[in-house]
Order: C-alpha cells, then structure tokens, then sequence
C-alpha cells in the first residue's frame, strides 16, 4: 500500500506495535461493515451520477444529416 501524507487536526497517541496493528484491523472492519451496509445505495447514487453526466454530454454528430 502506498504511505500517504495526512495532516490531522490533533496529533494521534503513540501506540505500541500490537494496539497499532489492532486499531487497524478495528478500522479495516468497521470499513467493511459500512461498505457492505451501505453498498446498494452506494452504487445508485453513482449509477445517477454517471447517467447524469451522459446526458449532459452532447449528442454526437449525424453527419448522414444534411447541415440546412
């Protein structure tokens, strides 16, 4: 995974190694858990989004169509 640079408004506690990797876990669960409760609605609000861009998009070109 690629490290990122995050800058927070608090500073975050030292942990140890081991409550490290488990508030980690912790957040990679509770992720998933959001993710998976909330997926269908996810995926209508950015089918909609995508369908609303098509539409603002032009149509294309008839050039069969004669100009006058």
């Amino acid at each position: 995974m690629k490290r990122r640079t995050v800058v927070l408004p608090f500073l975050l506690p030292r942990l140890s190694d081991h409550a490290a990797a488990q508030l980690v876990e912790l957040l990679h669960a509770l992720i998933a858990a959001i993710e998976h409760h909330y997926a269908e609605q996810a995926h209508r609000y950015h089918k909609r989004q995508s369908n609303r861009r098509l539409d603002r998009q032009s149509p294309p070109a008839d050039f069969s169509d004669p100009p006058f």
